[in-house]
């Protein structure tokens, strides 16, 4: 085109042609690159589901060791991280050999061009490439670092989330946000070194071209060869030709690293140590076979033989092995020695039940077809009844997330209700009665476990022993081994053995009060009567089920529907959000900034063109000035033009983490003052979701989508300025081209913009699936339902696919349209030139070709930039989502601004006035006028039917929800007058479900570093630990899952006896601790806490019989309040049929 306009000669004709062929060839690729980019996203997005589904497929298949060195949040990052990394390496793959083609071809044209000149150039490419291929080495270690505390990080968060009601109770919420906020920084150090790399090798790649453009140049002139207009700007539009290629290296650069470290990841999980299945071995008919089994490290020499319908139970101190034998018999922990066989179908009750987020049908049937009598049998024999006439929808109504809206008893009911539904030949049921009144264990022991599987083979973990006289045979563990075993008289009768002594220590704890004469049989089926009136009564506290001590509600009356839908804006991001994200970014200042660099960029790119076309133009006019001044300010012009690339692509990114690192900071922040009633509505997939995939948006992808917003915009602008500049006849056409643009990436930002979100929040579901398949393993495997809840991944993943697969299709859509109109811009530009010629001056040819240089970039550079705003857009739905949750309405404050007394509470006396409870506006109260009044250092234990309000009374008395009417004293002081922290930090709680966190013994027991060794050492010998625990710090798993849940639960009695409070709250603490234990630990909390005011929420009655003082409460209000003795002499009283119904149901183990 250039040769054309310089030759006065050349007809017109000749110049309508080349117009043609410009047109036609940018059509041309247009079509064929839309479509290679639509195969290349197909084939990502099946990459990925395929990564999803396998990294699914080996959770399924994980052993207890594998899982306890795998987190949760780790395989929730290969899905959410690591799968998406795939599929990006591979959109770019094909760019790993269009990149040497392109530059073979360049680099042929331009010696073509330039001759032997070009060789300086070519070293300049020579000299790079070792320096890019360290730098790509380099950027290699740091994302395998990045990624590992990436990990770290995220399992910190999924584990802080889990547990949050233990940490509010505790007040432990500020040293955990430390600790995350270490591994955030340490994340942020890591990023910022990784985005210097990043810069360096970006501005090299991108600079490239300017860099060959100066030394070929240079050389030709410093040659003897006169550089004419035609030869400089031919040469310029070939190394523009090369500055794509090379604008992409680094990108693809940058993807096939972090796919790398991802693939080596996965590879390495993927090899992780499956669960190996138990076969049947010999075994032919429905049975067992352990012989001489050594069961990791933790069970040794065991043996179990059962062929026929039996009862066998499994009993032993904390510690001993006998959830591990469970497992062991499920093929969830390694046989490494001797052999595991079992033959039929198995249902599995753990020790922490797992709740799927659906109705309590749902979870009953657990994916098999529903059948009305079986049903109703499952439903009967696990005293489930009552529960379900008071639920709002019945069988129907949504439980929550792990079961938020049930009490341990109900949790542990569905389950084995699940099981009964499942008829299965072998049940394997953990320490099923520890969660349930004792009246309500006695039910279940005989309707589901004596009458129901009469039939069937049944290991019974338990430390009631007061059920050991109907069971077949007894296992007694000790020290992961069996120590004894036979039947329960053979082993009581033995004056020497260790059942013998258990039993003993067991009725020792069960007599210590007198009780009146036995009732009569009438009064006994009085009783029953109404015991049957509910575990679930009719009161309002049922009705909104709070029954568990760490435990609020959020379910409604009017839907079934727990759960909240995840909200999802409408329309633009809201330009308040912008602001949000400029204002964590440093300001207007640091902005102007980066704008500023861009900008310069920008000039000095288009200042060397036209520099470089006037100075050929003054050589071809035989100026004499010195040649080497030109090219010294060419070359200025570029080194400069590659420094600011550095500075502006390191600015972008450094700014950008900057306003992540801030905006996390305000999210962890908001999510650990959010009240409890937040988490039961909000899946725990949907928040890790945020934390995970909208901060990594916020770290990397929306820096990078504003950085390349900017140069495209300004290069967009650029061009079409110089070319209006040199032809303004090109002027005429700019406005419809215009119009056409501007609708078209209005309908398309509108568009993918709702697709993005939609992509954003069905995503959620698929992390939420991940981490309830984590929690109820064992289960699923036994239950044998993979296929169901791998089906369940697939449909996730499809609806999340179909989005992203339309969002790229309209992508695609606009890409073809942007492409048409750049094509058009550029073949006006040319149109315009052939048309202007006759009356142009005689630098009319290089101004020319500095336009139509830029022209035939517009294409991409117009492209780009409509898809970055897409992109940023699209970023900006995460900053806008991570803004949602940083605005979470908070709890009460933490400190109060009163001077309260370092010694508070000093007595302990807490007072209740007519105080009033709802969970939620809408909802019945659940304490109705409750007023009594402790005494200091008084010993009260509350019963009380489920529903009846017990544990109502400590979520009040901790403000885990607000009082409505009333007030809660403790020593005459207010406590809606303290700060949280004020009354959390004073009061001492030992929950039913002890929850752990990964660190160390130590950090478990006092994450603020308070008390020293010594004291921490005491706490775990008064808490019979000390010889389980070997060192202060010994590793704590994710959840605690290295140590039994009895471990668990005597270390959150240590935790407890270290703080040496004056008040004292306890929710059964005991309850997963063998009797031994449990009666020695007795001793110690009595004297621990002699000083103390005690309140106990009691399941098993004999825990409390020597109380100071009884309170009964019954739909929501104060039924009783006496001494034990005196409501026991009282046969009428709510407690003495409670008492006597305890006993009934109680089996002397003598």
């Amino acid at each position: 085109m250039i040769a054309f306009l310089r030759d006065d000669d050349a007809p017109l004709s000749s110049g309508y042609v080349l117009v043609v062929i410009v047109f036609a060839s940018e059509l041309a690729q247009s079509f064929s690159f839309r479509h290679l980019a639509f195969i290349l996203c197909e084939t990502g997005m099946q990459v990925k589901s395929a990564v999803a589904t396998a990294v699914y497929a080996k959770s399924l298949k994980l052993s207890t060791q594998a899982l306890q060195e795998t987190s949760t949040g780790q395989i929730s990052n290969f899905i959410a991280v690591d799968a998406p990394r795939l599929q990006k390496a591979l959109f770019n793959l094909h760019t790993i050999w269009v990149v040497p083609y392109l530059l073979v071809v360049a680099c042929t044209l331009l010696y073509n061009e330039l001759g032997v000149a070009f060789v300086a150039g070519l070293g300049v490419i020579l000299l790079v490439i070792p320096i890019t291929t360290l730098l790509s080495k380099i950027m290699r270690r740091l994302q395998s670092s990045l990624l590992s505390v990436k990990d770290t990080r995220g399992k910190l968060c999924y584990e802080v989330l889990a547990g949050i009601k233990v940490l509010k109770l505790q007040a432990w919420e500020l040293s955990f946000a430390d600790r995350i906020l270490s591994y955030r920084d340490a994340e942020l150090g890591l990023l910022r070194v990784y985005s210097s790399i990043q810069a360096a090798a970006t501005s090299l790649y991108t600079g490239v071209p300017s860099l060959v453009a100066a030394a070929s140049l240079g050389a030709y002139v410093l040659l003897g060869n006169e550089l004419d207009v035609s030869t400089a700007l031919t040469s310029v539009a070939l190394f523009n030709v090369l500055r794509f290629p090379l604008f992409k290296l680094p990108q693809v650069l940058h993807a096939v690293v972090e796919a790398y470290t991802s693939a080596t990841r996965l590879e390495a999980f993927l090899a992780s140590h499956e669960r190996t299945p138990v076969g049947p071995g010999t075994l032919t008919s429905p049975g067992v076979d352990m012989h001489e089994a050594n069961l990791e490290d933790r069970l040794r020499g065991v043996s179990l033989h059962v062929r026929s319908p039996s009862l066998i139970a499994v009993i032993g101190p904390v510690g001993s092995g006998k959830s591990t034998l469970l497992h062991g018999l499920l093929g969830d922990v390694d046989c490494t020695h001797g052999h595991v066989h079992r033959f039929g179908s198995v249902a599995y009750v753990s020790q922490q039940p797992f709740i799927q987020n659906a109705s309590v049908r749902a979870n009953i049937t657990f994916g098999l077809p529903f059948e009305a009598a079986k049903y109703a049998d499952a439903v009967r024999v696990s005293c489930l009844e009552p529960d379900l006439r008071v639920l709002p929808h019945g069988d129907s109504t949504e439980i929550g997330e792990k079961g938020i809206t049930l009490s341990g008893g109900q949790r542990t009911r569905v389950a084995l209700a699940r099981a009964m539904y499942s008829d299965a030949d072998i049940y394997l049921l953990d320490d099923i009665l520890a969660a349930v009144d004792s009246h309500v264990g006695a039910d279940i022991f005989q309707r589901c476990v004596r009458d129901r599987l009469a039939t069937k083979i049944v290991v019974l973990v338990t430390n009631q022993l007061s059920v050991l006289a109907h069971c077949d045979r007894v296992l007694v563990l000790e020290a992961g081994a069996v120590v004894e075993a036979g039947s329960f008289p053979d082993l009581a009768l033995q004056s020497n053995s260790r059942l013998a002594a258990m039993v003993a220590t067991f009725q020792l704890g069960t007599g210590t009060v007198d009780t009146p004469a036995s009732t009569d049989d009438d009064d006994d089926n009085d009783d029953d009567d109404d015991s049957r009136r509910p575990d679930a009564s009719t009161s309002p506290e049922a009705a909104t089920n709070m029954p568990t001590l760490c435990t609020t509600t959020t379910m409604t009356t009017t839907t079934s529907s727990l759960i909240t839908t995840e909200d999802r804006a409408v329309g633009h991001v809201h330009r308040d959000i912008y602001r949000v994200w400029l204002r964590a970014c440093g300001g207007v200042g640091l902005g102007a900034l980066v704008v500023g660099l861009f900008v310069l960029a920008q000039a000095l790119t288009l200042a060397s063109t036209l520099w470089l076309a006037v100075w050929s133009e003054h050589m071809a006019a035989g100026d004499d000035e010195d040649g080497s001044v030109y090219l010294g300010i060419f070359v200025a012009l570029n080194v400069a033009f590659v420094g600011c690339l550095f500075c502006r692509s390191l600015a972008i990114s450094l700014v950008g983490l900057r306003g992540s690192r801030r905006l996390f900071a305000q999210l962890l922040q908001a999510l650990l003052r959010a009240p409890v009633s937040f988490f039961e509505t909000t899946p725990l997939g949907r928040i890790v979701n945020r934390l995970s995939k909208d901060v990594d948006t916020a770290d990397d992808d929306l820096p990078a989508a504003m950085g390349s917003l900017l140069a495209t915009s300004l290069a967009v602008l650029s061009t079409i300025a110089t070319i209006a500049y040199v032809t303004p006849l090109f002027g005429l056409c700019l406005a419809p081209i215009g119009v056409l643009y501007y609708r078209a990436q209005q309908y398309y930002i509108a568009t993918s913009r709702e697709l993005q979100r939609l992509e954003a929040t069905s995503r959620s579901p698929i992390l939420a699936l991940v981490t309830e398949t984590l929690d109820g393993l064992s289960t699923i495997t036994a239950s044998s339902v993979q296929g169901a809840f791998t089906r369940r991944l697939h449909t996730a993943l499809d609806t999340n696919q179909r989005a992203a697969l339309l969002n790229f299709a309209v992508a695609c859509w606009l890409g073809l349209r942007l492409e048409l109109v750049g094509t058009l811009v550029a073949t006006f530009a040319a149109l315009s030139a052939v048309v202007a010629k006759p009356s142009a001056s005689t630098e009319f040819a290089a101004l020319v070709g500095v336009s139509l240089s830029y022209a035939f970039q517009i294409t991409r550079n117009l492209n780009l930039s409509v898809t970055t705003v897409s992109e940023l857009e699209t970023d900006m739905v995460s900053i806008e989502r991570l803004v949602a949750y940083a605005q979470l309405p908070p709890e009460a404050d933490l400190a109060s601004t009163l001077a309260l007394p370092t010694s508070w509470p000093h007595a302990g006396a807490v007072t209740f006035t007519n105080v009033q409870l709802r969970y939620r506006p809408g909802l019945p109260l659940v304490l109705n006028g409750v007023s009594f009044s402790i005494r200091a250092r008084e010993k009260v234990g509350v019963v009380g039917r489920t529903g009846a309000g017990k544990s109502s009374l400590v979520v009040a008395l901790l403000r885990l929800v607000e009082v409505e009417g009333g007030h809660i004293a403790i020593d005459g002081v207010d406590l809606r007058t303290l700060g949280l922290h004020d009354v959390r930090d004073r009061i001492a709680i030992i929950p039913q479900d002890p929850i752990l966190f990964s660190g160390s013994v130590r950090s478990n027991l006092d994450p603020f570093d308070r008390f020293d060794d010594d004291a921490l050492w005491t706490s775990l010998k008064r808490a019979h630990l000390d010889t389980k625990v070997t060192s202060l710090d010994a590793i704590v798993d994710e959840r605690g899952v290295n140590f039994s849940v009895g471990e668990r639960q005597l270390l959150c009695i240590a935790r407890a006896l270290l703080q040496k409070a004056t008040v004292l709250l306890m929710d059964e603490a005991t309850a997963s601790i063998d009797a031994a234990t449990d009666a020695a630990l007795q001793e110690t909390l009595r004297a621990a806490f002699h000083h103390c005011t005690c309140i106990t929420i009691a399941h098993r009655i004999n825990t409390i019989l020597d109380a100071d003082r009884i309170l009964v409460l019954d739909n929501g209000r104060v039924a009783e309040l006496d001494t034990p003795a005196n409501l026991l002499a009282t046969p009428s009283s709510l407690f003495s049929r409670l008492v006597t119904h305890w006993r009934h149901g109680h089996v002397d183990a003598s």
